[in-house]
């Protein structure tokens, strides 16, 4: 992972300062807005709005399969008329508070050697070292989150029990079968 001045000094470079625009809760392209969450991340947003997890989130749509089963490992929000489910008609996120870590950090994902920054129409404005200093926490914990999910998710692989099942999800919690 990239120290943390490298990160600091790539988001001053990129500058990006969020216009509650809707376009990254948008389809652009096939899957553009498809936005993957944690076990965790799903409950929040469960207790938050208090709807059901099949209301808010769908499986992830690539599959691996094992046996006579349909394997996944991740959820999605999920979306209607091309739009996130928690994006308001003036463009507001229904569930701020509670919004998923790859929301919080777009256009922003950190990766093991790199920041990478994602096409939005919003960079290049000059932000100030507060802006830049609270982004860099935001990449920096959602990556640690990621990493500490996917160990959890290989845990659960590696003794996964799926007999009888015709589809299913296997998150941080365990497998989670589709109806």
């Amino acid at each position: 992972m990239p120290d943390r001045k490298e990160i600091e000094d790539k988001l001053r470079k990129v500058g990006f300062r969020c216009a509650m625009c809707g376009e990254c809760c948008t389809e652009k392209t096939k899957d553009s807005n498809l936005i993957l969450l944690s076990a965790a991340e799903t409950r929040d947003i469960m207790n938050a709005t208090g709807m059901k997890r099949d209301e808010i989130v769908e499986p992830y749509p690539e599959y691996i399969d094992i046996g006579e089963c349909r394997v996944t490992f991740a959820w999605c929000l999920k979306r209607k008329d091309k739009k996130c489910i928690f994006l308001k008609s003036d463009n507001r996120c229904g569930i701020y508070k509670n919004r998923p870590w790859i929301c919080r950090t777009y256009p922003f994902m950190l990766t093991d050697d790199d920041l990478i920054v994602s096409d939005c129409i919003n960079t290049g404005i000059e932000i100030s070292d507060e802006e830049i200093f609270i982004q860099a926490e935001l990449v920096t914990d959602r990556k640690e989150k990621e990493e500490m999910e996917l160990k959890n998710i290989e845990n659960i692989y590696k003794n996964i029990r799926i007999d009888g099942l015709k589809s299913c999800v296997v998150d941080s919690e365990g497998v989670k079968k589709i109806e």
